[in-house]
C-alpha cells in the first residue's frame, strides 16, 4: 500500500469541489447500526464540544475518526475527481448522510433564523456536484448501489424528489422503504434532532464539527500496483467485519464486473434470493446447506462458509459465476419449502405434506439431502413418484431414530453426500436403504416398537413432533373417510395427568411408586389429541369422567373409549402396543 500521499484530512477537504466517491460493488451496503451511531454522537458530545466550550477553535478540537483508503480513477463524465472507497465506507457514508440531514433541517428552519438558508447552501455545495449529466445520480458526491442509491439521493435532495436516471426504475423495484440502514439512520437522526441539535446554532455547530474537527487518515492506492479487492478483504475485519454472505457476493461478482448486465444480475438474482429470508443469518444458513450438497461433511458456519466458497471456486469466470448465481437464486425458493413448509408451500400437495412432517422432526442436518432432491426434481431429472418415495423413506428414518433417541453425530457427514450416492441408482429407494445400513443408522421394527412402548413421546421441547406422530396415527385409525381438523384438535392430553392430585394417587395405587411412572405418563399410550377447551376442562378429573367428556372426533379417543377399563400403567403399556402396531405401518420401510 503506497504511503507517499498518506496524510490527515478533514471532511471539508474530502467533499470540496466536483468529486465522486464510489462504493465499489465488492463492498456491502450501508451497515452501521445504533451502536456505531451512538458512539459517533457520544464522541462529539464528550470529546469535541467540551473543547469548543472551553475556547478551542473547531480546527483545534480535532478527533481521529479512522482511516479512509481510496483508489483514484479517471473521471469519465466531465471534470472532477473520481475515487473508489476501499476502506472507510461506513464512516464516509455516515458523515455524508448526517450532513445531508442537517442541510434538510436547516432549510426547514429558515423561517426562524436568517442565516439558516445560507448555512444550508454551504452544505449543498459540499454535498452535490455541479456538472450536468443525463443521470441525476451523478450529482451525488457519494454513490453506492445495493439498494442504497435511491434513499441516499432522497436524503440529499428531499424525500419527495426522484432522480432522472436510467437506473431509477430498477432502484424503485429493489428499494423497500424502511428496510435498509440508510432509512434506519434517517429515523435515528430525526429522533436525535428532536432532543439535541434542534436549533440553527447547534445544527451548524454540529456541521462544522463534522467538517473540520473529525480527522481521517487519507490513504490513496496506486491503481497500477494495488489490488483494491484484495486490500479491502484484508482490512474488513476492523470496525464491522463483513458477513460471510457479503464476502461471497464480492467473490462471486468479481469476474462479472464490466459485463453489461452486471447490476441487473445482482438485483434480479442475488438480492431476490436474499429477500426470501427475513434475517441475514437465515440466508447464510441456506448458503451453508446449499454448498454442503455433495460434500463429505457439512460446511462450517459463519466465516467458514465464505472460506469454503472461495476455495471451492477459486477460478471463477463469468460463465461459472453466472451459473452459481442462478443456482443460489433458484434454490432459495426450494429451501423455503424445506425449512418453512407451512408458509412456503411446495406446489405438489403430497410433497408438501411429507416436507411438513420432516420439518417437525427438527432433524435439520438432513436439509442438504432434501434440498438436493428438490433441486433435481425441479430440474425434471427426478420423477415425482421417486421424489416422494425417497422423502417418505427419509421420514421413516427420522421418526424412528428420534423415537428411539439415537445419536445424530453422524448426520453431518452422511446427509451432505447422501443424495448423490442414490440419485442415479436403478432403484434409488433400495440404494437409500443400503446407505442407511452402511452408515449404521437403520432402526428395526423391534427397536421402534420397543421405543414406542417404553420411551416418552411427549417432550416439551418437541411438541410439534409429538402432535405430528399422534395426528398421523389418528389418520391411520380413521374409518369414516374424513379426517378431523387437526388444527383445532391440536393440544396434547395426558390421560393420567402429569401432576397427580390426591384422587389420582389413590386411584393408581402402587403404580405411584413405579420408577418409570413419568416415562409412561408421557408415552404414546397415555396421550390423545383434544381441542384446547376440552383439554383445559379435562384437567385432573377422574378417569371415567375424563373419557366421558372427550369428543369422539378423533380416532385416538374412540380407540381409548373402546378399552375404558381400569386405567393404570399396564393399561397405558397395552395401549402403547396397540398404537405401536399402527405406527409401524405408518412409518414402515419400503420392502
Amino acid at each position: 500500500m503506497p504511503q507517499d500521499n498518506v496524510r490527515n484530512r478533514t471532511f471539508q477537504e474530502i467533499f470540496e469541489g466536483d468529486v465522486r466517491y464510489e462504493i465499489p460493488f465488492f463492498q456491502r451496503g450501508y451497515a452501521w447500526e445504533k451502536k456505531q451511531w451512538d458512539q459517533l454522537f457520544e464522541d462529539i458530545s464528550e470529546e469535541i464540544l467540551p473543547d469548543l466550550n472551553d475556547g478551542s477553535s473547531v480546527e483545534e478540537a480535532e478527533h481521529f475518526f479512522g482511516p479512509i483508503v481510496v483508489l483514484e480513477k479517471a473521471f469519465s463524465e466531465g471534470e472532477g475527481r473520481h475515487f473508489v472507497v476501499i476502506d472507510g465506507q461506513q464512516r464516509i457514508t455516515t458523515v455524508y448522510l448526517l450532513l445531508a440531514h442537517i442541510m434538510q433541517r436547516l432549510e426547514r428552519l429558515q423561517h426562524k433564523a436568517g442565516d439558516a438558508l445560507g448555512f444550508a447552501l454551504q452544505l449543498r455545495t459540499l454535498l452535490t456536484n455541479t456538472q450536468t449529466s443525463d443521470d441525476d445520480y451523478q450529482r451525488l458526491k457519494l454513490l453506492s448501489t445495493k439498494g442504497d442509491r435511491l434513499p441516499t439521493y432522497r436524503a440529499v435532495f428531499g424525500s419527495e424528489h426522484n432522480p432522472v436516471s436510467p437506473h431509477y426504475l430498477t432502484d424503485v423495484q429493489i428499494y423497500r422503504p424502511g428496510h435498509n440502514q440508510v432509512d434506519e439512520f434517517t429515523t435515528y437522526v430525526e429522533r436525535k434532532f428532536k432532543h439535541q441539535f434542534n436549533d440553527v446554532p447547534s445544527l451548524w455547530q454540529l456541521a462544522t464539527v463534522l467538517l473540520k474537527s473529525l480527522k481521517v487518515v487519507w490513504i490513496p492506492l496506486d491503481d497500477r500496483k494495488d489490488d483494491p479487492q484484495a486490500i479491502f478483504e484484508s482490512l474488513n475485519d476492523k470496525g464491522m467485519p463483513l458477513s460471510a454472505s457479503e464476502l461471497i457476493c464480492s467473490h462471486l461478482f468479481r469476474p462479472l464486473q464490466g459485463v453489461s448486465d452486471f447490476e441487473q444480475l445482482h438485483n434480479m438474482h442475488w438480492l431476490q434470493a436474499i429477500r426470501l429470508f427475513p434475517k441475514r443469518e437465515q440466508f447464510e444458513e441456506y448458503l451453508r446447506n446449499l454448498f454442503s450438497i455433495g460434500e463429505k461433511k457439512m460446511v462450517g458456519k459463519h466465516r467458514k462458509i465464505y472460506v469454503y466458497f472461495k476455495n471451492k471456486y477459486r477460478h471463477l469466470n463469468a460463465t461459472s459465476a453466472r451459473h452459481r448465481l442462478s443456482e443460489i437464486h433458484e434454490c432459495a425458493k426450494l429451501y423455503g419449502y424445506v425449512v418453512n413448509p407451512e408458509e412456503k408451500m411446495h406446489p405438489d400437495p403430497a410433497i408438501r405434506k411429507v416436507l411438513g412432517a420432516i420439518s417437525h422432526t427438527r432433524m435439520d442436518s438432513c436439509t442438504p439431502f432434501v434440498l438436493g432432491l428438490l433441486r433435481t426434481h425441479a430440474q425434471g431429472s427426478l420423477q415425482t413418484a421417486q421424489a416422494l418415495a425417497l422423502l417418505n423413506e427419509l421420514l421413516t428414518l427420522l421418526v424412528r431414530r428420534k423415537m428411539t433417541e439415537q445419536p445424530t453425530t453422524m448426520y453431518d457427514t452422511m446427509f451432505p453426500r447422501l443424495f448423490g450416492l442414490v440419485a442415479n441408482e436403478p432403484d434409488p429407494v433400495k440404494a437409500l436403504q443400503e446407505q442407511f445400513r452402511r452408515n449404521g443408522v437403520w432402526v428395526s421394527d423391534q427397536e421402534f416398537e420397543e421405543a414406542l412402548v417404553h420411551r416418552t413421546l411427549y417432550r416439551s421441547r418437541d411438541l410439534a413432533f409429538t402432535r405430528m406422530v399422534l395426528a398421523e396415527i389418528d389418520r391411520k385409525l380413521q374409518t369414516h373417510g374424513q379426517f378431523p381438523d387437526y388444527s383445532t384438535t391440536n393440544t396434547i392430553e395426558h390421560i393420567i395427568p402429569q401432576s397427580l392430585d390426591d384422587h389420582w394417587q389413590a386411584y393408581l395405587g402402587d403404580d405411584v411408586n413405579d420408577q418409570r411412572l413419568d416415562t409412561y405418563v408421557n408415552s404414546i399410550g397415555n396421550l390423545c389429541l383434544l381441542s384446547a377447551p376440552a383439554n383445559s376442562h379435562a384437567g385432573q378429573n377422574p378417569f371415567v369422567s375424563k373419557i366421558e367428556s372427550y369428543s369422539d372426533v378423533t380416532a385416538l379417543v374412540r380407540e381409548l373409549k373402546a378399552h375404558d377399563s381400569t386405567w393404570n400403567l399396564e393399561a397405558v403399556r397395552e395401549r402403547s402396543r396397540r398404537l405401536a402396531a399402527t405406527a409401524l405401518i405408518t412409518w414402515s420401510w419400503t420392502i
